[in-house]
């Protein structure tokens, strides 16, 4: 991203990943962020995390950031809306193409299960069906 490497602080502890893992970070870095485009357009600088992790997105964009440019979200709409020196500008999401990048990053991901069996001893094989208790009628 020809980020300086003095740009990036080192300095941080571990954190929880969205599957439930725990991450090292490599570090933070403080960016500008733009949102929209000339004329309607805001900039804002955030602080990101930097993980090295399989993950389908490329950036989060948290609270403070979303806050700093005023933003009002309607997630039902695919929408943000915020004020800019121009006029308001709206941001619209595209389901079908957020799917299909979603789908295509999955895809992408070389993630391969391991091909394990376990041997299971001890079952017989005369095993007939399990009665299931909510087969059974209730007696009053």
């Amino acid at each position: 991203m020809g980020i300086d490497d003095d740009q990036v602080n080192r300095q941080l502890t571990p954190l929880l990943s969205f599957s439930g893992d725990l991450v090292q970070p490599v570090g933070s870095v403080r960016l500008l962020i733009a949102f929209g485009v000339a004329p309607r357009k805001t900039m804002v600088y955030d602080q990101f995390l930097i993980v090295d992790c399989p993950t389908t997105y490329n950036v989060i964009v948290g609270r403070t950031s979303l806050i700093g440019i005023k933003a009002h979200l309607s997630p039902h709409m695919l929408l943000i809306k915020f004020p800019t020196c121009n006029g308001t500008c709206a941001i619209r999401g595209d389901q079908l193409s957020a799917r299909a990048c979603y789908a295509t990053a999955l895809k992408s991901a070389s993630f391969k299960l391991p091909n394990e069996t376990m041997p299971v001893q001890g079952i017989p094989n005369n095993i007939g069906p399990i009665d299931d208790p909510r087969d059974e009628t209730p007696t009053p």
